[in-house]
């Protein structure tokens, strides 16, 4: 869940993807880059294409809900999303060797970030303005701090003769609260061609282009058990727009000819993201006579940089039995610890680039990700398939990851909160239904992923993780024509 311009978060953001394309794909738990023959394939083994004998077209739409959602920021507890479309050309040669050229476009939705936090609890004495006040003098945050400082939640003393200035809490919190919403999406238009070789080789290369669109809103209170006529909120809203691209490369081999186990390679370099940020930052302040001291507001200005993402490698492997079932399994890797961020025009008296403070960060708290998919289909009765899925993503962040607003460089500069999120390892569960009848077709799937994660409104070493659950129901429905 990113909540700045620039960190270790939205790095993790956007390098994550969900498990989505064709029912089809779903229903099997995303386990078909060594099956291929799928759209969806398009964007995880390109060679996939390469298999198709017959045009192909599809659309696909969806219901997501959170059962522990609730309305909030007009973000609703179900939302329906186009998640797909796409079209294959086949280009049959006849050759002694090429057999076929194919060429594909698919649209894919890569990311739903329709998300709802509620979380409660204890802060263990410590209080969100233990961390401003800590990068008060650094003077390096301004939205932040100016508004905090508006709504008298801190004061600026000066101590006498040293002249150091000092500042100070101006309550202290024994406990809190924080919903959050996030809601947007990124695009992926996949554009593909893939080559048969003697329908024992497939390879292909797919260019992908993305469009980033990605909102988040936050409200937080503090307050103190003792008096609870004191009391702290602060809100932000932020927003992320951009582009970006990527490539991938993929094969596909059948070792023996007349046997119909295969096995895939494919990879996916960065994917190169130009995005620019904006937010605000609201807060207020009651002290004890139960008058509101101020209010402060702060919008920061727009805000462009660069992220590269780590490579993706995936190695897969499939059979088929007759025309009854096919069954696939997969293991992806990618390394999130190598994703960097980069400014366009330099950010320090060196006019560097990379923004190597963070890049330390990304290392510190970012690791590898392991992916594992497992699913079969079987044809049960004429022209009717029942599918099931199992898919496994590890936690991308390290134990004692956090959120540090506390390093040089311009990374922390547009903060509007200081909220983050531990994501742990998702579990996906799929089962779907398939129907086929001269070329049409219609696929339906249901997904169901599992996720915990730990939530900190702020940084201290005294303040108690709060733990939520991520559940996410996904029903989706492909219609489709094969010519």
């Amino acid at each position: 869940m990113p909540v700045i311009a620039q960190d270790v978060y939205e790095v993790e953001s956007l390098s994550s993807q969900d498990l989505n394309g064709t029912a089809r794909y779903v229903g099997m738990g995303g386990a078909m880059n060594a099956l291929g023959a799928d759209l969806s394939t398009i964007g995880s083994n390109p060679a996939g294409i390469g298999m198709y004998r017959r045009n192909d077209v599809a659309v696909t739409g969806s219901i997501t809900s959170q059962p522990n959602g609730e309305k909030f920021l007009d973000i609703n507890k179900a939302r329906t999303s186009f998640d797909q479309a796409g079209i294959v050309f086949k280009t049959n040669l006849g050759g002694s060797s090429l057999k076929y050229i194919n060429f594909g476009f698919n649209y894919q939705k890569r990311n739903n970030f329709k998300k709802y936090i509620n979380v409660e609890g204890s802060t263990g004495g410590a209080s969100q303005m233990d961390e401003l006040t800590a990068l008060a003098p650094y003077d390096n945050y301004p939205y932040l701090l100016d508004a905090a400082y508006d709504a008298g939640a801190f004061n600026i003393i000066n101590n006498g003769a040293a002249g150091e200035v000092v500042y100070t809490p101006s309550y202290n919190a024994t406990n809190n609260k924080m919903k959050k919403a996030q809601w947007g999406y990124v695009s992926q238009y996949d554009f593909n061609v893939s080559m048969n070789f003697n329908h024992q080789v497939y390879v292909g290369v797919t260019m992908g282009v993305y469009d980033v669109d990605k909102h988040s809103g936050t409200d937080y209170w503090e307050g103190n058990a003792a008096d609870p006529n004191i009391g702290y909120y602060m809100n932000n809203d932020e927003r992320l727009t951009g582009t970006g691209f990527d490539v991938k490369a993929g094969v596909i081999v059948r070792p023996i000819k007349d046997n119909p186990f295969r096995f895939g390679l494919s990879v996916a370099t960065p994917i190169w993201y130009d995005l620019t940020y904006d937010g605000n930052a609201y807060a207020e302040y009651t002290n004890d006579n139960w008058a509101t001291n101020g209010a402060g507001e702060k919008y920061s200005a727009p805000f462009d940089y660069k992220i590269r993402t780590p490579w993706k490698f995936n190695v897969s492997a499939a059979t088929t039995i007759g025309k009854i079932a096919a069954i696939d399994a997969e293991y992806e890797y990618s390394d999130y610890s190598t994703a960097n961020v980069s400014y366009p025009d330099g950010w320090d008296r060196w006019n560097n680039v990379k923004d190597q403070y963070l890049k330390e960060e990304i290392k510190h708290n970012l690791k590898g990700v392991s992916t594992v998919r497992v699913g079969a289909e079987v044809n049960f009765l004429p022209n009717c398939f029942v599918r099931a899925g199992y898919n496994y993503v590890s936690s991308p962040f390290e134990d004692n990851a956090s959120r540090n607003l506390n390093i040089d460089g311009p990374a922390p500069t547009g903060a509007v909160g200081t909220e983050y999120v531990n994501l742990g390892a998702i579990n996906r569960l799929t089962v779907g239904l398939g129907y086929r009848v001269k070329g049409f077709y219609m696929d339906a799937a249901y997904q169901y992923q599992n996720q915990e994660g730990k939530v900190y409104g702020f940084q201290s070493a005294n303040l108690p993780e709060q733990k939520f659950a991520l559940n996410r129901n996904n029903f989706m429905l492909t219609l489709g024509y094969k010519f």
